[in-house]
């Protein structure tokens, strides 16, 4: 009877790779990988749902935000354990930039090219072998850091610790090149992904079309006003329909109006099915009464939850609307009620 051992893959720090994520670095996109992908524009509340889903995968997660103003400062979700964190901006609550700064505990492929796992980071020269060097970096005085950029992603290289690199001019104010030998080349620290050509002021994002999931994302909501009497809502929103682009279904805008006292199948025909229905405490009970004089006196009310739009609803027949909007903090909703 012979012995075997199972098999399993090690990098060159000792450490094994089939515990650690592996990301396929897509610039102006983001990171994906084979069961997890975090891309610019991905909303706060998106990603959170994904984390929970995959905690075995993604562990020590931290929440950082301002308490003084959670809504207008930027919000942030660091991945501890792989060294990835995403930044929200506070108003939109969508991933504006992803940076990567612990190369220990990730591995990072470009195309069918790995060019950093644990143990054999990257360095200057395989980023450039991988990504093509087609201009000068920038050069930070102050902070001795070298950035090295293509559109939508950068990457940061500190020169502070090492004496035998020497920083030599280049075609612009800010580019340099630097000169360095095998034993020296500097090390890189921080990888960012972003939309644009500038890191400092990347461009806006919007939500991919792959990760609308068939949900209404508005944009406004608008009061509807009748001799000085509240009447109902209008609301501008973005949805899907049936037009396929690049594999995904196309978003457009659109607007529609709910009334007070509108039926059931009126809200659900003008704003399609709620995220999710939820009774009220007082009545869950008389969904189970038969077919008596009991549930035709008192049929059970429930709210219809279009958590994506920032709305829900009381229902038989529409009573009020509450317009919420979600933000990190002790209180992680607001409401106004109409």
């Amino acid at each position: 009877m012979s012995n075997s051992k199972s098999s399993r893959n090690v990098s060159m720090s000792g450490v094994s790779t089939d515990k650690l994520l592996t990301f396929q670095v897509i610039p102006d996109v983001g990171l994906k990988s084979d069961k997890i992908e975090f891309v610019l524009g991905m909303p706060l509340n998106q990603v959170l749902t994904m984390i929970q889903k995959n905690a075995m995968l993604l562990k020590q997660v931290e929440l950082r935000y301002s308490r003084r103003d959670p809504v207008h400062r930027d919000v942030s979700v660091y991945l501890v354990s792989d060294g990835i964190q995403l930044i929200f901006d506070g108003v939109t609550q969508l991933a504006k930039l992803i940076e990567v700064d612990n190369l220990s505990r990730i591995i990072l492929k470009y195309g069918n090219s790995t060019f950093s796992e644990p143990g054999a980071e990257a360095s200057m020269e395989k980023v450039n072998e991988c990504f093509g060097s087609t201009h000068p970096g920038a050069y930070d005085e102050k902070q001795k850091m070298y950035v090295q950029s293509w559109p939508g992603l950068s990457f940061c290289f500190p020169t502070d610790s090492n004496d035998k690199i020497e920083v030599t001019p280049g075609f612009g104010p800010n580019l340099r090149s630097l000169k360095y030998d095998a034993n020296s080349q500097p090390r890189l620290t921080k990888m960012s992904i972003y939309r644009g050509t500038n890191l400092s002021q990347p461009e806006s994002v919007d939500i991919p079309f792959a990760n609308y999931c068939g949900e209404n994302r508005t944009r406004r909501v608008e009061a509807i006003w009748e001799n000085e009497i509240l009447m109902g809502l209008d609301i501008c929103f973005d949805t899907q329909n049936g037009a396929i682009i690049d594999g995904d279904f196309d978003v457009f805008t659109t607007k529609r109006s709910v009334y007070f006292g509108d039926s059931v199948s009126t809200v659900q025909s003008t704003l399609g099915a709620p995220s999710k229905i939820y009774y009220k405490s007082d009545d869950k009970m008389k969904i189970h009464r038969g077919a008596s004089k009991e549930t035709f006196g008192g049929q059970p009310h429930f709210f219809f939850n279009y958590f994506s739009m920032g709305i829900h609803g009381l229902l038989l027949t529409v009573y009020w609307w509450f317009l919420h909007s979600f933000f990190v903090g002790p209180w992680s909703e607001k409401r106004v009620a109409l």
